[in-house]
């Protein structure tokens, strides 16, 4: 073999050598890149994308082992025995305006109404309104935000709950608009009165004085808005109707038998006396008049017949006949 071909056969060898290197060595940096970023994912306390448990960071589906791991069954007793009056409405860190609503039988509507004022004053709230009578009650309670769901529990364990209703609203941009309205009205008053200090003449006195007294009427119209609004969102509104127990069976007291039909009878005879009574003393005090009227009318009657008799006289009897 000549020189040439030696030279030529060598310079392929090494070719073939360096290619086969060159994806050896890629091969093994792919592997070596994918367990060093397994590892520092793991050391960094960050699972990997796609792996079971992974956080908001993991890949659409994923699920922690929190929420796939069953729950014991104390607390879904739990859940079940206390539902909640209302949906989470997440209110941390948010102002939201809460109220609700029960109507509920008990069987002894004083002693419920105390109850009822006791938890208000427990949870840190009062009672607004109130009324009674021998039908049921209402009563009207104010009681803080986070305290709502556990008084109308307490209330409504006091007997048989027939309604139960409530409203949740989200306040926060509300409160948040309100602010900053209230912070630059006041930024604007300060403003105005640093002009009052500087007027030289009676002129701009009077009409900075005419400018500052409408911003700070603004300004107190915001204020009192942002109070009621804090109100509505630092107080909830319970309205508690209360109904007495229905009796069943009838009411026990009543007699049956012959006693019950003897006084079903009396009922009866004294609601028809009752009746003739009512009509007579309605007819009493007409009874003059009717007589006057009754006797206008035999005079009138009379009186008509004897003209009547003067006009067509009766024919006088024949004598030979």
């Amino acid at each position: 073999m000549s020189a040439t071909g030696v030279v030529r056969q060598r310079w392929f060898a090494g070719v073939l050598v360096g290619m086969v290197v060159l994806a050896s060595a890629a091969v093994v940096l792919g592997v070596a890149s994918q367990g060093g970023g397994t590892s520092s994912g793991g050391s960094a306390g960050v699972p990997s994308i796609g792996t079971p448990g992974s956080g908001p960071s993991g890949a659409v589906g994923s699920v922690s082992p929190e929420l796939a791991a069953p729950r014991s069954g104390a607390d879904a007793a739990a859940r079940e025995e206390a539902p909640p009056l209302l949906p989470d409405p997440g209110t941390v860190g948010r102002d939201v305006v809460r109220s609700a609503q029960l109507t509920v039988e008990v069987a002894d509507l004083a002693a419920a109404g105390g109850s009822i004022r006791a938890a208000a004053a427990t949870a840190g709230g009062f009672v607004s309104e109130e009324s009674s009578g021998p039908a049921g009650g209402r009563i009207t309670l104010r009681v803080p935000v986070d305290r709502l769901d556990a008084v109308t529990d307490r209330i409504g364990a006091l007997g048989t709950v027939t309604n139960r209703s409530g409203t949740t609203e989200d306040a926060t941009a509300q409160v948040a608009d309100l602010d900053g309205r209230v912070a630059a009205q006041q930024a604007s008053v300060t403003r105005v009165r640093l002009l009052l200090d500087r007027a030289q003449t009676i002129g701009e006195i009077v009409s900075v004085e005419s400018e500052l007294a409408q911003r700070e009427a603004e300004l107190e119209s915001l204020q009192r808005r942002q109070a009621a609004l804090k109100d509505q969102t630092a107080m909830s509104t319970v309205e508690v109707w209360l109904r007495p127990l229905p009796v069943a069976g009838g009411d026990p007291t009543r007699p049956t038998g012959f006693l019950g039909g003897l006084a079903a009878g009396w009922s009866g005879l004294t609601a028809i006396g009752g009746f003739l009574a009512g009509v007579a003393g309605f007819v009493l005090p007409l009874t003059p008049v009717l007589a006057v009227l009754v006797g206008l009318g035999f005079l009138g009657r009379r009186i008509v017949r004897n003209r009547r008799r003067a006009r067509n006289p009766a024919p006088a009897a024949d004598d030979g006949s």
